[in-house]
């Protein structure tokens, strides 16, 4: 992925993250506020829906309240006559009837509906007689009519005693039940709103569905059966729960298309200003939210997020050209700073690989001490030539991003011996000694990159050699239980050369730095050492810390992370050699001089490389174990050799870097294309002056049977012939 694309996916998740939040929180504040006054709105409406419903009840009890008093000191028989009149100058009477106190009609007038029934009666009777005009909930009266009734009370007094002296005392008028209907659809405004009108058990009273009337629907009896009611019968349920309820709400019922809609409704109980009806009904006003604002707001501010969304991608494609620019240009360089540093590695390396090889071969023949010794100070210059290499391409790898970290099972004895061991070497004629201090319950095995662990401390005890003139070099190493598998190795280098001070400490880690070696700490060097053994702790998720101790000298602690294996420990010998190795590590052992090397009369090796003197170095190497060395400059002429069967090599010596044909496609075609079973199977070792960390399993996954850097080490040379070659 490019750096502009990087920069671009960044601005653009901020502008996103920008973007949804304050669309979000404007279609929130947006939405609140249009709901609240929509809430505020439908207060209003309810109310004055609430004024016109009750004055019309108010009007039919008036009206009712009249026809009794029209009645006032005229006999009972003549009521029948008087009725029809007043049936006629009312006419949202269909029927009037005159009742006495046993609740026996005394006399009635039907002009389409009939009287109210006992049933009717004796229910509201009591709220009559105690003086209350009331009007009743719908009813079917005897001939299947929907109507309701208006009670209002008679004056006894001032009627004419019938037969037994029982006198009327209660007048009621049916009214159609669907009289509310019409002031309801009066006052409808909306497409999909409604005013409803429900009585104490939330039986619909009037609607501006006049088939829900009729029907006597009653939402909170529909909800039990019909789910789809659940929402809208719960208002009604809190609508009637109290007699003075009131208040705003929101619910979601399907609406005329089917589509279920989210609704706000307003609700209160019937009531004058100065009291509630005795009806006990309430009253609602309800109508989806779609008819308000408040979707237009939502979509609008969510158009006017996109907009801004896409101004911000143009912006982002951009900015992010102008801001990749520096980064491009840093990542070119570094690019480019890499690849110099390989190519030099590998530039240098050819002849290192002439002098170290050479100046190690010449050690291993008998030679005048002072030449011996010259040769030695060559050796151990281009050893320090080396390292400068490796650890200048470790540095640019890192700094590339190429800088990996392979973790593999290790056997934690033997690489503390390897370790100790590869850095004898570095004492030469000092008074020093290497001791080793293993905690008793140090695990056999580890799960970690052995590789670049070994590389940090052979970083830390050849900085401790160097600073050190004589005494004793102490390695402490532990390991501590981490959370789950993870497992902490601990360890610690104690130098005996002078303590560093605190304040200098951080110094040691910088770049192409050393402490003054007047004044702190006698070093020499480039300082890239310790810098590099600080970026691969880091990589690591390790800790470094360094501590100068007065009259004793500088303490540098390492914390390496790595995953449990099991719980086996070091054994008791395992233990003892370790601890004996400061009497053991004789720097003898290491001596070129002292090498013995087998006999391979029997065996033949091809070495492939296409500089001259690589040939020579590896010829002259190889020649004192008795076996014939052939040599080609190229990798084609290898695999015409190998093709053609004679001779039969007993191990070829690849070089990696090679024009016309490298290496590597000259094992693929070996491997692959020549088959048979000597193409297959025959030992080839590459010889590499690329130094970069984990090209093994590269050449190993590319047919290759083992590795070798250049320059040529002897030790290093000496185990893989013994490996790989027959006698």
């Amino acid at each position: 992925m490019s750096t502009r694309l990087k920069v671009f996916l960044v601005i653009t998740v901020i502008i996103l993250a920008i973007t949804a939040s304050s669309v979000l929180i404007s279609i929130f504040s947006a939405q609140s506020q249009v709901l609240q006054t929509m809430k505020d709105n439908m207060q209003s409406l309810v109310s004055l829906a609430n004024e016109n419903i009750s004055s019309e009840m108010d009007a039919l009890k008036g009206d009712a309240a009249a026809v009794a008093q029209a009645l006032i000191g005229h006999p009972v028989h003549e009521m029948q006559q008087l009725l029809v009149e007043q049936v006629a100058a009312y006419p949202d009477f269909e029927a009037v009837a005159l009742i006495n106190e046993k609740g026996t009609t005394v006399a009635s007038y039907s002009a389409s509906a009939a009287p109210p029934p006992e049933d009717v009666i004796n229910k509201y009777m009591t709220k009559a007689l105690a003086g209350q005009s009331v009007i009743t909930t719908t009813f079917r009266d005897a001939d299947g009519r929907l109507v309701f009734y208006v009670f209002v009370p008679a004056d006894s007094s001032g009627y004419t005693r019938s037969r037994g002296g029982e006198a009327p005392v209660i007048l009621g008028a049916a009214v159609s039940g669907l009289y509310f209907n019409a002031l309801v659809n009066r006052l409808m405004m909306w497409n999909s709103g409604r005013i409803t009108l429900v009585d104490e058990t939330g039986k619909i009273i009037a609607d501006v569905h006049n088939e829900w009337v009729e029907g006597q629907l009653n939402f909170m009896k529909l909800a039990a059966d019909d789910p789809r009611y659940e929402d809208y019968a719960e208002v009604i349920g809190r609508m009637i729960s109290k007699s003075d309820n009131e208040g705003t709400d929101r619910y979601r019922m399907k609406g005329p298309d089917g589509i279920k809609l989210d609704n706000v409704i307003a609700f209160m109980p019937v009531r004058t200003p100065e009291r509630l009806a005795p009806e006990r009904w309430s009253i609602s006003v309800s109508t989806s939210i779609g008819e308000s604002a408040y979707y237009t707001v939502r979509g609008m501010i969510a158009v006017s997020g996109l907009i801004f969304l896409g101004l911000g991608l143009i912006a982002a494609a951009f900015a992010s050209g102008f801001i990749a620019k520096p980064f491009e240009l840093l990542n070119a360089a570094t690019k480019a700073k890499t690849a110099f540093i390989a190519n030099m590695s590998h530039d240098l390396r050819t002849p290192l690989n002439a002098i170290v090889s050479l100046s190690q071969l010449s050690r291993t023949r008998e030679l005048p001490a002072e030449i011996n010794e010259q040769q030695k100070e060559i050796f151990e210059s281009g050893m320090t030539i080396l390292g400068v290499v490796n650890d200048l391409l470790d540095i640019s790898n890192i700094e590339a991003g190429k800088f990996g970290v392979i973790s593999a099972e290790y056997n934690l004895p033997d690489f503390i011996t390897a370790t100790a061991s590869a850095n004898v070497r570095h004492i030469g004629s000092k008074d020093i000694a290497l001791k080793i201090n293993p905690d008793e319950k140090l695990p056999l095995k580890l799960i970690g990159d052995s590789l670049r662990i070994r590389q940090v401390f052979n970083n830390l005890l050849k900085n401790a050699i160097a600073h050190s003139k004589k005494g004793t070099i102490e390695w402490k190493i532990s390991a501590e239980k981490g959370e789950g598998d993870a497992v902490w190795l601990v360890s610690s280098i104690m130098d005996p050369g002078q303590e560093i001070r605190y304040e200098d400490t951080e110094k040691l880690f910088l770049d192409y730095s050393s402490l003054d070696t007047q004044k702190k700490r006698s070093s020499e060097g480039t300082g890239l050492g310790l810098s590099l053994t600080k970026k691969i702790i880091d990589i690591m998720k390790g800790e470094l810390i360094v501590q100068g101790i007065m009259g004793k000298g500088t303490l540098f602690s390492v914390r390496l992370l790595h995953k449990y294996v099991n719980d086996e420990v070091i054994s008791a010998e395992s233990l003892n050699e370790l601890k004996r190795f400061e009497s053991s590590g004789d720097k003898k052992q290491y001596d070129p001089a002292n090498m013995q090397r087998a006999s391979f009369p029997n065996a033949s090796v091809l070495v492939v490389d296409d500089v001259e003197i690589n040939l020579e170095v590896a010829r002259w190497m190889l020649e004192p174990y008795g076996m014939k060395v052939d040599c080609v400059l190229s990798g084609k002429e290898a695999v015409e050799i190998v093709r053609r069967g004679v001779p039969r090599y007993s191990a070829i010596f690849m070089n990696r870097w090679m024009p016309e044909m490298d290496g590597i496609e000259a094992v693929r075609i070996i491997r692959k294309e020549i088959g048979g079973d000597y193409a297959m199977t025959v030992p080839i070792i590459a010889l590499t002056a690329n130094a970069v960390t984990g090209n093994n399993s590269f050449f190993i996954n590319s047919g290759f049977q083992a590795v070798i850097s250049k320059p040529l080490n002897v030790h290093t040379l000496d185990e893989i012939v013994n490996e790989w070659i027959k006698k």
